[in-house]
């Protein structure tokens, strides 16, 4: 009788090989010459464009997968999501991408061959996912200037480089200011001037913002985080507070708890899934209707 025959679980391994600037791809090589793989072997497959991890994340869900280890960042592990969303399949992560997110909220080991090490053989819990206007997102989903931030930068993005966020960051505070939105929260009405509209999932989003520090991605809720009529120098001195999430409590910061928010606006604002712009205005955010399997610290 095989090792798989007794019980242990199939180990799949999916690597995006640009993530991080190629530091996936590295650490995968590192990984896979030190460390011995389990009975059947690694099953490893590499990642080739946009969304193809996901059709990758199928094709070993029905090759009978028990664990799929992510070696990528955050935009891997949600095009993974969106394949094993309800799913069985279980996903351990190896963080070697840009922004790691989604790593922090879960408190995936930094190095990598302890990642690995739990990713085989730890603990797995179910965790929520949300979806705005139907595109799921697995950190935090939102409009108003990060959404215009990341619409801006979007077509920019391949032939500028990364320093196109820094600048779009310093147009959008040059050239954004406050719309008003109505928005409704588990079926509350609210009506204001805001400047930003956050729904969390996860804590983090743009590579370590603290967006939205108290969010529970086990609880059924989203974090709100609505910043209201703010100005510009206001706005800079909450930026320099959000990465460590001291935010929260300013003046002009409020969070809500909701299952379900509804968000329109006179103005087209864009709106955001994990830092993609997906549309714009009128936006629905929920809980999806299946789970993340995901391996974590005990």
């Amino acid at each position: 009788m095989s090792a798989q025959d007794r019980g242990a679980p199939r180990i799949s391994v999916l690597v995006n090989p640009v993530a991080g600037a190629g530091r996936a791809l590295r650490i995968w090589k590192t990984l896979e010459a030190a460390t011995a793989p389990p009975p059947g072997g690694w099953n490893v497959v590499y990642s080739e464009a946009p969304r193809h991890a996901t059709d990758l994340a199928r094709e070993a869900m029905a090759r009978g997968c028990d664990r799929l280890i992510v070696v990528g960042g955050d935009g891997t592990l949600q095009e993974t999501a969106v394949a094993l969303e309800g799913s069985d399949v279980a996903v351990g992560i190896v963080r070697a991408g840009t922004g790691n997110d989604f790593s922090r909220t879960h408190l995936i080991p930094r190095d990598p061959a302890e990642a690995l090490a739990l990713a085989c053989s730890g603990k797995i819990r179910e965790f929520d996912l949300g979806r705005v206007n139907g595109h799921l997102f697995v950190n935090i989903a939102g409009l108003g200037f990060d959404a215009e931030v990341a619409a801006f930068c979007h077509n920019r993005f391949r032939t500028a480089g990364p320093v196109i966020y820094i600048f779009g960051v310093f147009a959008q505070l040059m050239g954004f200011s406050p719309q008003m939105l109505t928005f409704t929260l588990d079926g509350k009405q609210f009506e204001e001037k805001c400047l930003v509209l956050a729904v969390g999932n996860g804590r983090y989003y743009g590579g370590g913002m603290m967006m939205c520090p108290g969010a529970d991605p086990s609880d059924g809720l989203f974090d709100v985080c609505v910043g209201g009529n703010l100005g510009k120098l206001e706005t800079i001195r909450l930026l320099t507070l959000v990465f460590s999430g001291r935010h929260v409590g300013q003046p002009g910061i409020t969070v809500y708890r909701a299952k379900r928010v509804i968000v329109d606006s006179p103005a087209p604002l864009s709106i955001h899934a994990d830092g993609e712009p997906v549309g714009r205005v009128p936006a629905e955010f929920a809980l999806a209707d299946g789970r993340l399997r995901l391996v974590v610290p005990s």
